[in-house]
């Protein structure tokens, strides 16, 4: 009976472990500038795909207005096409002071903004943004389906916010 007990208290964490492992952590890392707070968030990506599984179905649809609707088929040609394309910038846009950036490198799209003295970088795996386009004849975009697709962005930064005063917000996917 010991020999039972044992077992099982090892094989949940185990279990749990495993399944996180598997599925991945979302992090998100508050800084406040100044030696302020520091917050760090981890979400499993298994609780938050467990979470929306409780969601009523209209709370987790976003209806995209007309005119976004007839852009779907053209945006999903693009990403396709872009998934495929060689690796280089898209966008450089300078002034003094300024400057944006906007990268294909590998599957990801990468934006980086920076103003001076509040900086941003954006990262986006094609694959993440065409798992969560609506599918043909469909005008909504899906939270759950989102949360899902964010298993196309293992191991990435996907966003980090720099502010002014020294703030900083970083959300990464592992």
């Amino acid at each position: 009976m010991l020999k039972m007990v044992l077992i099982g208290a090892v094989a949940v964490p185990a279990i749990a472990a495993g399944s996180v492992a598997a599925t991945g952590v979302v992090v998100v890392d508050v800084r406040e500038a100044r030696g302020g707070h520091h917050i760090v968030v981890p979400v499993p990506l298994a609780l938050a795909q467990f979470a929306a599984a409780f969601v009523p179905a209209e709370k987790m649809r976003m209806r995209l207005p007309h005119e976004a609707q007839q852009y779907m088929p053209v945006a999903r040609q693009v990403l396709t096409a872009l998934a495929e394309a060689e690796d280089g910038e898209l966008v450089r846009v300078e002034e003094p002071g300024k400057k944006v950036s906007i990268r294909k490198e590998g599957d990801m799209v990468r934006v980086f903004v920076d103003d001076g003295s509040e900086h941003v970088k954006v990262q986006v795996p094609i694959s993440l943004a065409l798992a969560v386009l609506p599918g043909a004849g469909s005008s909504q975009v899906s939270a759950s389906q989102a949360v899902f697709a964010l298993q196309h962005a293992r191991l990435t930064e996907v966003v980090n916010v720099q502010g002014a005063d020294g703030e900083q917000v970083t959300v990464t996917v592992y």
